[in-house]
């Protein structure tokens, strides 16, 4: 499922990551509004921040970068996604609830996902990094969530998880991303491994509960506007 960038994506990747250099947030800001606005939220992410977020971590390791400019470009980014959280509305809003289990730590992944199903009119609750497995199933039951994700990049996040895991998955979808899971030799019982392909992996997760009305709720303050046949909140 995945595309070739566009000329304008590639352009803003540059950019950015030359304002990441810059420590210049303003610029980060700007370039990523622009290109939500002309890509959608799925490209973007796709396309851009995430092939930044490699660059970035690639120029840390042959000591191009430091750990400033990591800690910069995360505090950028998700600026720019608290930007798009507009409330969903409608008679039947989907929520999903996002979370790392305790001791996993890269949770900006996981936001950016949260994002592009926020793109599919999910109403999106992320718990952030390192949350036990009690406050997940608390908010779970709490938002009575049609969904639920958890994301680590060790394979031991969800396998010494396992009841748990099953628990929870009696009484939510539930599913599981991020380089540990991919890295299990077997999906915990009644759990779904998501692909590294996020676009694949938002649809999958969007074809749990469909809404319950003919038309999908719009986001307050946001517009549709036509991807492929698709509608997709644009910025504006």
């Amino acid at each position: 499922m995945s595309t070739d960038p566009t000329p304008e994506q590639l352009a803003t990747r540059q950019t950015v990551m030359a304002a990441v250099r810059e420590l210049d947030g303003a610029t980060v800001r700007d370039a990523l509004l622009q290109v939500l606005l002309t890509s959608g939220v799925d490209a973007t992410v796709t396309e851009v921040v995430m092939p930044v977020l490699r660059d970035v971590g690639d120029g840390w390791e042959r000591g191009e970068l430091g750990v400033l400019h990591e800690h910069f470009v995360s505090s950028s980014f998700r600026g720019v996604l608290g930007e798009l959280r507009m409330p969903v509305q409608g008679e039947r809003v989907r929520t999903a609830v996002l979370a790392c289990p305790p001791r996993e730590l890269h949770d900006l992944p996981l936001e950016l996902f949260g994002a592009m199903l926020h793109a599919r009119w999910w109403r999106v609750v992320s718990l952030g990094a390192n949350t036990p497995m009690t406050a997940i199933g608390e908010a779970v039951r709490f938002l009575d969530a049609d969904a639920c994700v958890l994301a680590g990049v060790r394979r031991s996040a969800f396998e010494s998880r396992t009841s748990s895991l099953a628990v929870l998955s009696q009484r939510v979808p539930l599913f599981l991303a991020g380089e540990g899971a991919l890295a299990l030799t077997s999906s915990p019982p009644g759990t779904t491994v998501l692909p590294r392909d996020l676009r694949a992996a938002a649809d999958l997760v969007d074809a749990v509960a469909a809404p319950a009305q003919a038309a999908a709720p719009v986001p307050e303050g946001l517009h549709r506007h036509r991807s492929g046949d698709r509608n997709e909140p644009a910025v504006g």
